[in-house]
């Protein structure tokens, strides 16, 4: 790629002078990073999944810009999490667990923390920032709906819904007032932990021996998130990236979709962060892509009429347009192979409200890809999609042998 490559696309004028991606610098550390590409009302199942299983499967009507990129994917089918609620269980997409049920610490100790979360989590640090969402600009909020990021507290991740709000966090430099009053945030949670170990051990040098071992867990919990908050600290005063001029001129949000997907980008490629995750609004403004008569959620919810399924099909082959061209910009960028993707929606056909059978595509991060996994949808035979997540989540170096409902991992979908 040039160093003075300018990034163009939907409004979007970028130039990258000075990006250490340029250098022909071998970097020491193996960097893995986490894309999730959520939907919010599944997807027109018939047209989705292709008939066939294993390595010679055809691509679908609505899947046919992943064409190019067929050696780099997976398609999974009778994946779920074994939930029901129609639209109250999409916001469990990339936990496995609903909001309500995460309240029991005895089952849940993570409550319905979800994958992106429980990577970043663990990588979080060692970036400018710990993660990102995004939802291009939501005007009719339901609920949950376009909410399926969670902390290990089972609080809802914020969704960023303005291109340049997330342009200014990711490249618009602190003044020098701003940096100062962070630098005094990072001071006062030091002193905080600092009181809380002084306590502590006090008390420790009163308890058993099993109470004792307890406590060292503890302690060790502590000196980690102090590292952590060095660690940020450090990126508090480093200058961000260098980058031209901003400029939103999205007409639709066909356009706005691009937009987040090329900052997407290039906060990987920048190593601003490792995990994003983009979530397609409930509310989508359908008009750019053909769509004129009625909204996304009606479209979902077709009861087999062949013109709203039509309109449902331009709707689904938009998202995998999108996913397409984002799966380009990682190849480009030569940063695929170690970038998991993974699209999805916690609903797999919205007209029956079911979330059975979940529509799930995984791209990238060094798979064996290639084929059409088609599981067993007998009782009992069932496999978690929480296995899939298990799987994913070791791929990007989370020594842990669980996540939420998970019965295990994957071991036919290993690395290439």
């Amino acid at each position: 790629m040039n160093r003075r490559t300018l990034l163009k696309g939907a409004g979007v004028a970028l130039a990258l002078p000075n990006l250490e991606m340029f250098a022909d610098v071998k970097k020491p550390e193996k960097i893995r990073r986490f894309v999730g590409f959520c939907g919010p009302l599944g997807v027109y199942p018939p047209a989705f999944f292709p008939e066939k299983g294993g390595k010679n499967y055809q691509l679908t009507e609505t899947t046919q810009a992943l064409e190019v990129h067929k050696k780099d994917i997976t398609i999974f089918k009778n994946l779920d999490h074994g939930l029901r609620g129609g639209h109250k269980a999409i916001h469990t997409f990339l936990s496995g667990v609903k909001l309500e049920d995460a309240a029991s610490n005895i089952l849940y100790p993570e409550k319905n923390i979800s994958l992106d979360q429980k990577f970043a989590d663990h990588f979080g640090h060692k970036t400018r920032f710990h993660s990102f969402a995004v939802c291009p600009s939501e005007k009719n909020r339901l609920g949950l709906m376009n909410t399926t990021t969670w902390t290990k507290n089972g609080i809802a991740v914020p969704n960023i819904e303005d291109p340049l709000i997330l342009f200014n966090k990711l490249f618009k430099q602190d003044s020098p007032e701003q940096i100062q009053q962070n630098l005094r945030k990072t001071d006062i949670r030091k002193s905080i932990l600092d009181a809380v170990l002084v306590q502590s051990k006090t008390m420790n040098a009163k308890l058993g021996r099993a109470d004792q071992q307890k406590m060292d867990q503890y302690f060790t919990s502590i000196r980690e998130l102090e590292q952590k908050i060095q660690l940020r600290r450090t990126w508090i005063t480093k200058d961000k990236p260098q980058v031209g001029d901003f400029n939103n001129t999205a007409g639709s949000q066909d356009e706005l979709f691009e937009i987040f997907f090329e900052l997407l980008h290039l906060a990987l490629v920048t190593d601003s962060t490792r995990s994003t995750v983009f979530h397609v609004p409930f509310g989508i403004d359908l008009s750019g892509i053909g769509v004129a008569n009625r909204g996304y959620h009606g479209c979902s919810h077709h009861g087999k009429s062949p013109e709203i399924v039509a309109d449902l099909k331009k709707v689904d082959s938009f998202l995998m347009k999108s996913l397409a061209d984002f799966i380009g910009k990682l190849k480009e960028s030569q940063i695929l192979d170690d970038t998991v993707v993974l699209f999805g929606s916690g609903m797999s056909d919205g007209s029956p409200h079911s979330n059975e059978c979940l529509p799930v595509i995984v791209a990238g991060g060094g798979f064996n890809h290639g084929e059409h996994k088609i599981y067993s949808t007998e009782p009992g035979k069932k496999t978690p999609l929480c296995n899939l997540y298990l799987t994913i989540l070791q791929s990007l170096g989370l020594e842990i042998d669980r996540f939420s409902n998970s019965t295990g991992t994957i071991n036919s979908f290993g690395m290439a």
